[in-house]
């Protein structure tokens, strides 16, 4: 299997899981995919991993230090797997998955799913619970946002979903960043319909 079909494999996964989720600006855990696939060579992926990432088709692909992969997926990749790629893997995929060697596996209900997106540490305190809601209300408005301003361009587009996730990231953490929130709360700002949802943040988490 060459890194390119490897890639669009990857990408099927990722937008079926996308598909399955409440909404599809999620980073998921990838972490079934190999051996789901029957891959071995990790490196192999990696390149796959990159290779995504340069065509702008995925975005915040990570690697940990136990070899665990988290991906979103992007709307030109979205598109990519529905006009079905490039090497014609994915239909094969879909058509007959053991003609590439891969053993079908049970298909995980949409809760399952959601529960392997990137959420933030359970909160014990019920006015952090509140704050928490709110913040995720408010990360949505700022997608939505951006999915319906005309003045920009794909690329701009691309980069400010990549800003929000990495915001929703960062604060997700036990430790956070004041830095990198402030540049990407500054950087977001610019756009004036994301410049009061990127206040009420601030306001929220009292940086």
């Amino acid at each position: 299997m060459t890194t390119e079909e490897l890639a669009e494999l990857f990408m099927a996964s990722l937008y079926d899981m996308a598909e399955a989720a409440p909404h599809p600006y999620f980073l998921f855990t990838m972490n079934e995919f190999a051996p789901r696939m029957g891959i071995t060579d990790m490196s192999e992926l990696r390149k796959a991993i990159s290779f995504l990432e340069d065509k702008g088709l995925i975005y915040l692909a990570s690697t940990d230090a136990w070899g665990g992969i988290s991906a979103g997926i992007t709307v030109d990749g979205s598109v990519f797997v529905e006009n079905g790629g490039e090497t014609g893997i994915i239909e094969r995929f879909r058509k007959d998955p053991s003609s590439i060697g891969i053993v079908p596996q049970p298909e995980q209900p949409a809760a399952v799913l959601r529960q392997n997106t990137l959420q933030p540490p359970p909160l014990e305190h019920p006015l952090q619970a509140t704050s928490e809601g709110m913040l995720d209300a408010v990360l949505a408005e700022m997608v939505t946002t951006v999915e319906n301003e005309a003045t920009l361009g794909p690329a701009a587009r691309r980069d400010l979903f990549t800003d929000i996730e990495t915001l929703k990231i960062q604060l997700s953490k036990q430790t956070k960043n004041k830095a990198i929130i402030m540049a990407i709360l500054d950087n977001l700002a610019n756009v004036a319909g994301l410049a009061p949802l990127a206040r009420l943040i601030l306001r929220l988490t009292g940086e």
